[in-house]
């Protein structure tokens, strides 16, 4: 007999506007509403800028020089969206919607995927599995060209799903979304689409007929018009970047060993980020190994292997290049949650709760740490990150945040019990606690990940100057994307800049010493304290 379910209870799997509602909050709060933060928020803006301000739509800049990282179809989508929505909303925010886009774009695909592959019933938790996955939630909320590529991925997945059935729809799908990944992360994106095109019909008996075959030479060639459309427009307005785009992506694309000598990073990494796709998905996969040559299997498991394989050997060990791993992993979780036994679909229901009240406890704790003092320990670590954090009024921000932390307390108890209630509770909770993050901790962060600031000061500094270049030293992309965004301030290399008059550096770090030889330094500004902080100096040069 069915456990009884609460008078008020909510569907075990939610679908139609409840499933489009959860989506809309999880990706529009905290999308909005605050400056570009550094790191890749700051980095990848600055190619958007560089379209709206310069027209460099086919090869992306970033402070007026060639950026080479990723393709340009995620700028696209920003600079368009900053465009069409730059009278209403500042730019940043308009451009970070883009991620909002891709986004929601990933978990339909993903979700459509798993509904070719294994019925209806799967559709909501493949993107419920999505939105509750721990490495997707901050990224999700930056400007991440990654997205663009799940998408892309995601698309062509669901292309190959459908080609046993409608093989030519099926095909153009899996092209299209071939050719998406490439415009949106390179190479890369090839190396996790392309085999996969290739060895599903090779993999799965039933799909080795000529006419899938020939869908996938359609897909091919479709992927191949998409890429090669945007490298033939390079090649007849930028032929020499061309090369150096082609010479920085081959050497991106090497595999390498140095993440497999820190293998016990590389595990600690994947082992929370695809938290908690990836036992689930073991399961799927230990209960399907009778059946491992069909459609269902062999495409997941394919592409889940060559995403591992990829982000082992190549780029560098840091969150966002983990990605790739999530779309196949969305599916084989999707596979392997409609198979838990009721024990374990228990205990990864209660472990959802009781993790996602524990973490918002320690979001609590480290806001009255923040605000009040309390723990001292805690508090005189985060005085340290930001010793002149202003005061911020604390009534508004702390009864949302307790409505928010009352409704995670008490929204999972009104979901129906069945095998499938864990994907609805995890992907409520994930939700709610980047809401209350949000509510909580977004002034801290602005204050902490703005660069603004800096970037006003220096251009009214460099107002007073005489106009003349800048050499730089030491600093990075997001850096560079600040000063241009926020100051039209734009540097060159420190060795290809020896006629300038300027130079500004970057150091980070306790008290650097000052450079000698270089001057006179006429301005300083640092932000932070203890190791993590920052060192911006301005130097006129002998």
């Amino acid at each position: 007999m069915p456990n009884a379910a609460p008078r008020f209870a909510l569907p075990a799997s939610f679908e139609g506007w409840p499933l489009a509602l959860l989506i809309a909050v999880y990706l529009l709060v905290g999308a909005t509403g605050h400056l570009p933060w550094r790191g890749d928020d700051l980095t990848h803006l600055g190619p958007i800028h560089a379209i709206l301000t310069r027209g460099s739509w086919l090869l992306p800049e970033l402070a007026g020089e060639p950026f080479h990282d990723y393709p340009p179809l995620y700028y696209w989508v920003g600079a368009i969206l900053a465009k069409a929505l730059g009278g209403w909303i500042p730019v940043h925010d308009a451009a970070r919607l883009a991620s909002s886009v891709f986004t929601a774009a990933f978990l339909y695909w993903i979700g459509l995927a798993a509904k070719r592959l294994y019925g209806a019933a799967a559709f909501s938790p493949a993107i419920l599995l999505g939105l509750g996955s721990v490495g997707l939630v901050v990224h999700a909320h930056e400007t991440q060209p990654m997205l663009a590529q799940l998408a892309g991925m995601a698309l062509c997945y669901a292309g190959l799903a459908h080609i046993k059935d409608r093989p030519v729809h099926g095909g153009l799908e899996a092209g299209i979304g071939s050719g998406l990944a490439f415009l949106a992360g390179g190479l890369p994106g090839v190396v996790l689409t392309l085999p996969v095109m290739l060895a599903a019909p090779v993999l799965c008996p039933d799909c080795r007929t000529r006419t899938v075959f020939g869908a996938t030479a359609l897909g091919l060639a479709v992927a191949s018009l998409i890429g090669g459309s945007w490298l033939l427009g390079i090649a007849l307005t930028h032929p020499g970047e061309l090369a150096l785009w082609w010479k920085d992506e081959l050497a991106a694309a090497l595999p390498h060993a140095s993440h497999l000598a820190e293998f016990d990073k590389l595990l600690q990494l994947l082992g929370w980020f695809a938290w908690p796709l990836w036992p689930i998905a073991g399961w799927g996969i230990w209960r399907g190994r009778q059946s491992l040559t069909t459609l269902g299997l062999a495409l997941p498991i394919t592409a889940a292997l060559l995403a591992l394989v990829v982000v082992a050997t190549t780029g560098n060990l840091r969150p966002a290049n983990a990605l790739p791993v999530l779309p196949p992993l969305c599916l084989l979780a999707a596979l392997g949650v409609a198979s838990l036994r009721r024990g374990a679909a228990n205990a990864f229901d209660w472990f959802g709760v009781m993790a996602f009240t524990f973490f918002a406890l320690l979001v609590w704790l480290g806001w009255s740490a923040l605000h009040f003092g309390w723990p001292p320990g805690l508090a005189r670590q985060v005085a340290k990150m930001a010793p002149d954090f202003p005061g911020v009024s604390l009534a508004s921000g702390g009864v949302i945040g307790a409505l928010i932390s009352l409704t995670l307390i008490f929204l999972p108890m009104l979901t129906r019990r069945t095998p499938v209630r864990g994907t609805t509770n995890w992907a409520l909770g994930m939700t709610l606690l980047w809401c209350l993050a949000v509510t909580l901790w977004q002034p801290w962060f602005a204050y902490t990940k703005n660069y603004q600031p800096v970037a006003s000061e220096l251009g009214a500094v460099l107002a007073r100057q005489q106009q003349g270049c800048i050499a730089r030293k030491g600093l990075g992309d997001t850096q560079r994307a600040a000063l241009d965004y926020f100051a039209d301030v734009r540097t060159r290399p420190y060795g290809a800049a020896t006629e300038c008059k300027m130079l500004l550096t970057y150091n980070t770090g306790g008290n650097p010493r000052n450079i000698r030889g270089e001057g006179l330094m006429m301005w300083e500004r640092r932000l932070g304290g203890g190791r993590k902080a920052e060192i911006f100096r301005l130097y006129r040069r002998d």
